[in-house]
């Protein structure tokens, strides 16, 4: 069964991060890139990363992005991926390895504070980073210092905010009520999306270009059980907010309760918009 595109990141410099960073958040992501990576692929390639370029990508996590611009920039260029967590700058380093791959690099290091980083590149790139951050226009600030002039920007942020399935349903709408809160008390910023023009513009760049792409999915192929595997992996904040108990979400069957009520009420899932933006450095 095809996945719902879940539009979770990873932890950067905020504690609005709702997931534990270890070996199972990462396999995770790997399996939410699986959806999201030609998404965000078609993006790099509107935008103009191109063959041979140097590219930095911020707040890495698993890999998936570094992973996907490697592709692009092919074996003259090379990705540095920078991550605050160590251990998940370890696991990556290891998977690149196992892969063979000689193009790519992790760091340890804050995306908010990258004044140790004293290189140039061609492109700066980030997916789902700047909702975790507590100022994400001095954080673009920042990265597009590391950029050089005629060099790009291009960030991917999502919305949500939106609708998740239709038409109503219980389940449905009490699993969102439950994320949604623990999204705005964690202090994470839903709509992030939406803010990318004017925080480009707040950072100093030129106005972005910019697009946005979802997909809807139904029936069968509309399955829960990716949803329910962000709320399980959220449950501890979930928990820690007071938001919903382990027993009232019911873990271990809520991917199978969440699909069974799609398929009942012939419903549809909305995958969750990104919104990429992306400009050239003057």
């Amino acid at each position: 069964m095809v996945s719902p595109i879940v539009l979770i990141s990873r932890m950067t410099t905020d504690d609005s991060y709702l997931f534990t960073p270890n070996a199972e958040e990462d396999e995770r992501l790997f399996k939410q890139g699986e959806l999201l990576d030609p998404i965000t692929r078609r993006l790099f390639v509107t935008a103009g990363i191109q063959p041979g370029w140097r590219v930095l990508d911020l707040g890495s996590g698993a890999g998936n992005v570094s992973l996907l611009a490697a592709d692009l920039v092919g074996p003259d260029g090379s990705v540095v991926g920078i991550d605050r967590d160590p251990d998940a700058i370890e696991r990556a380093s290891q998977r690149v390895h196992s892969q063979g791959r000689t193009n790519v690099e992790f760091r340890t290091g804050d995306v908010s504070d990258l004044e140790d980083l004293d290189e140039e590149f061609d492109a700066v790139i980030g997916r789902l980073v700047l909702m975790y951050v507590p100022d994400p226009a001095a954080a673009i600030r920042q990265a597009a210092g590391r950029v050089r002039s005629g060099g790009l920007v291009c960030l991917e942020e999502a919305d949500m905010s939106y609708t998740w399935a239709s038409p109503s349903m219980p389940l449905w709408d009490q699993v969102r009520g439950w994320f949604q809160e623990a999204m705005t008390r964690s202090g994470a910023r839903a709509r992030m999306g939406h803010e990318l023009f004017a925080l480009f513009r707040a950072a100093g760049l030129p106005d972005p270009e910019m697009n946005l792409e979802s997909k809807v999915l139904g029936g069968t192929v509309a399955n829960g059980h990716s949803w329910a595997d962000v709320v399980v992996g959220a449950l501890p904040m979930i928990e820690k907010l007071g938001i919903a108990t382990r027993q009232e979400v019911g873990p271990e069957t809520l991917g199978e309760r969440l699909s069974a009520e799609l398929v009942a009420h012939d419903g549809i899932m909305i995958t969750g918009p990104l919104v990429g933006a992306w400009t050239t450095k003057p």
